[in-house]
């Protein structure tokens, strides 16, 4: 869009008297009794009475010159923003694919084979990759931090084991009640089975 010394087509030095005589003169070219276009004649008017007075041109100045700055700013915020968001959405799967990288080369340096073996560093690498399965099954989860993440994926894998420790339980239960019913049956064939009817 142009700016309101453009429309008058004078410089952006330009003095008051200049701005007066080129208003003068365009306004006598675009009114709209003379024939002229009332667009272009409401433009006109709107270009000098913003830099008509001198308060209103520094405003306008101001605006003019620091807006774009302003705007870009604006565009980069909103970018950072979005890329900021972007990652955050995406930071348990990072955090999931980090944590297993650096629990493989734990275990790799505590396994023995190149060096000596060390179980701490198999511990820790083992950890970390109970850590990947915890970030990973919290990747649609919003991020709020390393130890909010950290807390996440530690409840995550806890919640996890008590799951399947339940389901071991639920099958251990089932298999002891199924023994102890055959155990019931054994005991009932053995010592009252002559008391049943002999047709049965």
């Amino acid at each position: 869009m142009a700016s309101h010394y453009e429309v008058l087509g004078v410089n952006e030095d330009a003095t008051r008297r200049e701005i007066n005589a080129a208003y003068r003169r365009l306004v006598k070219q675009h009114h709209p009794d003379k024939g002229g276009d009332p667009a272009k004649f409401q433009r006109v008017t709107q270009a000098y009475n913003a830099l008509k007075s001198e308060p209103e041109r520094e405003a306008y100045d101001f605006e003019h010159k620091f807006g774009s700055f302003l705007d870009e700013t604006a565009n980069k915020r909103t970018l950072l923003q979005r890329l900021n968001a972007f990652l955050r959405d995406r930071a348990f799967a990072a955090l999931s694919v980090l944590s297993f990288l650096l629990g493989v080369l734990l275990i790799d340096s505590g396994d023995g084979v190149n060096e000596s073996y060390n179980p701490f560093l198999l511990a820790a690498g083992c950890a970390f990759i109970l850590l990947c399965v915890g970030f990973f099954a919290n990747r649609g989860q919003a991020y709020d931090g390393l130890g909010a993440a950290l807390l996440r994926a530690v409840f995550s894998i806890l919640f996890f084991l008590f799951d399947v420790l339940m389901r071991v339980y639920v099958i251990l239960a089932l298999m002891f009640s199924v023994v102890v019913l055959v155990a019931l049956l054994n005991w009932l064939k053995k010592n009252f089975l002559h008391l049943l009817p002999l047709h049965f």
